[in-house]
C-alpha cells in the first residue's frame, strides 16, 4: 500500500478556500463546516435530552450559550497563548475571529465554563450530567473544524520527505511537502465518534445505565491523547519549550490526566452507582395514581359484590321458605292423610 501510494508522488492541494463570491461577500468552506458542526451539535445534543425523557427543548437556551463559549473561548487561548505578541501589540485583531485562529482548548475550556454555571445555578444538578450529554457531540465537531482548516489550508503539518506516502504540498501555503496533520485529525474525529457510540450501544444492548461521568471522562482522553499524539506531525507558531513539549502538547496533559482519573472512577469508583436517573429531577418517574376509572371502578365492583351478596341471600332465603314451605305442604299432607285414616277406621268401627 505504501509502495503504490509512494508511485502515486506528491498530492498537490490548491483548493480556493472560497465557496462562494457574490460581490464583496464571500462564503468559505471554513464557515460551511464550522456552522455544520453547530448544527449537527445542536440536534445530537437534542437527541441526548431525548434518549434520556427530558425536553428536548431544554437543549435551546444551553447551545446558544455554548456558541458563544466555543467561539470566545477559542479565539482568546489562541490569541493569549499561541501568538501573544501579535495580539497585545495589536488587540483589536483579537476581533477579527473570521481571519482564522481558534484553539480547541479554549473551546474546551469554555464549553466547561458555561455548563457549570447552567448546572450549578440553573438546573442544580451534577456537571457530570451536562457534560456527558455534550460528549456526544464532540466527535463530529472535531471533524468539520479540521475540514474547515484543510480547505483553508491552515495548520498545516510539518515539513516531510517528498517520498513519504503521506506527503501533501499545500500550494496556498509554501509548496514544501508536508503531512497533512488536518487529516489526520479528521481521522481523530472518526475513532473517538465510533468509541464512544460504540460504548453507547454496549450499555444499550444490555439494558445498563451508562456511569454518570464516563462519557465525558472517555471523550477527554480520546482527543487529547490523540490531539498529543498529533502535535508531533504539526508546523507549529510556537518552538517546542519545556521539556522538548510543544504548547498544545503542554495543554493537553491536564485535560487528559483528568479523563483518565474520570475513567478510573466512573468504572471502578464510587461514580460506578450512579447514573443520571439518580441526580435529574425530571427523570424521576413519579408512581402511577390510581386512574378514575380505576378507582369509579370499585365502588362498581363493590355495588355489584354486594348486588352478588343481597341476590344469593334472597336466593338462600327462597331456597329456605321453600324447603319451608315443601315441609309444610308434606306435614299437612301427612296431617291430612293420618286424619282420612283415622275417619275412616272410625267409619268401619260404626259400620
Amino acid at each position: 500500500m505504501i509502495d503504490l501510494l509512494s508511485s502515486l508522488g506528491l498530492i498537490t492541494w490548491d483548493m480556493d478556500p472560497v465557496l462562494l463570491r457574490i460581490g464583496d461577500i464571500q462564503l468559505r468552506y471554513y464557515g460551511v463546516f464550522f456552522a455544520l458542526a453547530l448544527a449537527v451539535g445542536y440536534y445530537t445534543l437534542r437527541w441526548r435530552y431525548k434518549d434520556e425523557r427530558e425536553d428536548p427543548e431544554s437543549a435551546t437556551n444551553l447551545t446558544y450559550a455554548l456558541i458563544a463559549a466555543v467561539v470566545i473561548g477559542a479565539r482568546l487561548v489562541h490569541c493569549l497563548f499561541y501568538e501573544p505578541q501579535r495580539y497585545l501589540s495589536n488587540p483589536v485583531e483579537i476581533l477579527y475571529f473570521w481571519k482564522g485562529g481558534l484553539a480547541s482548548h479554549g473551546a474546551a475550556a469554555g464549553m466547561m465554563l458555561v455548563c457549570i454555571a447552567y448546572d450549578r445555578f440553573w438546573r442544580h444538578m451534577p456537571l457530570r450530567v451536562t457534560l456527558d450529554r455534550l460528549a456526544f457531540c464532540i466527535p463530529f465537531a472535531m471533524i468539520c473544524v479540521r475540514l474547515g482548516n484543510f480547505f483553508n489550508s491552515e495548520i498545516v503539518g510539518a515539513p516531510c520527505d517528498p517520498n513519504s506516502p503521506l506527503a501533501f504540498i499545500f500550494t496556498r501555503y509554501d509548496g514544501i511537502p508536508r503531512y497533512p496533520s488536518q487529516l489526520f485529525e479528521v481521522g481523530m474525529g472518526i475513532v473517538a465518534g465510533a468509541v464512544m457510540f460504540g460504548m453507547y450501544f454496549y450499555y444499550k444492548k444490555r439494558n445498563k445505565p451508562r456511569p454518570l461521568g464516563l462519557s465525558t471522562s472517555l471523550i477527554l482522553v480520546l482527543y487529547f491523547g490523540m490531539r498529543f499524539c498529533v502535535e508531533f506531525f504539526k508546523e507549529y507558531q510556537v518552538e517546542a519549550n519545556v521539556g522538548g513539549l510543544r504548547e498544545g502538547q503542554i495543554l493537553s496533559i491536564p485535560f487528559f490526566i483528568i479523563g483518565l482519573v474520570g475513567v478510573a472512577i466512573s468504572l471502578w469508583g464510587p461514580w460506578k452507582k450512579q447514573n443520571v436517573l439518580q441526580f435529574n429531577t425530571a427523570y424521576q418517574i413519579p408512581e402511577t395514581p390510581a386512574t378514575p376509572a380505576a378507582t369509579e371502578s370499585k365502588p362498581s365492583d363493590t355495588t355489584s359484590d354486594s348486588s352478588d351478596s343481597a341476590t344469593d341471600s334472597k336466593a338462600s332465603d327462597t331456597a329456605s321458605e321453600s324447603s319451608d314451605t315443601t315441609s309444610e305442604s308434606k306435614a299437612s299432607d301427612t296431617t291430612s292423610e293420618s286424619t282420612e285414616t283415622v275417619d275412616s277406621k272410625t267409619s268401619n268401627a260404626e259400620a
